[in-house]
């Protein structure tokens, strides 16, 4: 987004305009919802998209899909481990938005891209940064100097690991077995068996 733009308050769905509130709880619980597995797709996607409109549009899925394009631009999924979550952190995240910016979560209203922006950009010396630096930090190699500093940061990113649910271990466990399976099925095609 350029600097001179502001912030955007609408998606068009079919060629009419819909104004969204995208204050960034409103886009949390749109999220929560979208990812809910105990409701039929349709009326899944109808009420998250009330959470930030009052009347969707009957295109449901076009309307996610606009927003969607809206609120992550470059696409939603990282690649890599996941090194945050809003439910486990959020009252890092919170004290971190005070103390950097003087921004109280409970109270002011940040449009999601703004929210976003900021989070990413949290100053180090906040909790939330420093947890987050464990988390991202990678183990270094064994040395005979660094058994201790090896240690520490193992126990750190335990401690302080994203939990993740149990849809995402399924999706993660999902994931290693197709890779692995890749990888044989490349493994035997180049004939690198113990056969030859």
């Amino acid at each position: 987004m350029k600097l001179h733009e502001r912030l955007p308050d609408a998606v068009t769905v079919d060629g009419k305009r819909y104004r969204v509130d995208l204050d960034f709880r409103n886009v949390l619980r749109m999220i929560d919802v979208l990812g809910r597995e105990d409701m039929l797709p349709g009326a899944r996607e109808y009420v998250a998209l009330k959470c930030v409109m009052k009347r969707p549009p009957r295109n449901t899925g076009a309307a996610i899909a606009a927003l969607r394009e809206m609120l992550f631009p470059g696409g939603k999924k990282q690649s890599g481990e996941k090194m945050t979550d809003f439910v486990q952190d959020a009252d890092l995240i919170r004290a971190a938005f005070l103390q950097a910016y003087g921004i109280n979560l409970y109270r002011d209203r940040l449009h999601w891209l703004e929210f976003t922006g900021l989070l990413a950009c949290l100053p180090t010396g906040s909790r939330y940064a420093d947890i987050l630096s464990i988390r991202a930090r990678p183990m270094p190699k064994p040395t005979k100097y660094n058994g201790d500093e090896r240690k520490w940061l193992a126990e750190a990113k335990v401690k302080f690991a994203v939990r993740l649910t149990d849809k995402e271990m399924a999706d993660s466990l999902q994931m290693s077995l197709h890779s692995t399976t890749l990888s044989l099925l490349a493994l035997a095609q180049k004939g690198g068996g113990a056969d030859g």
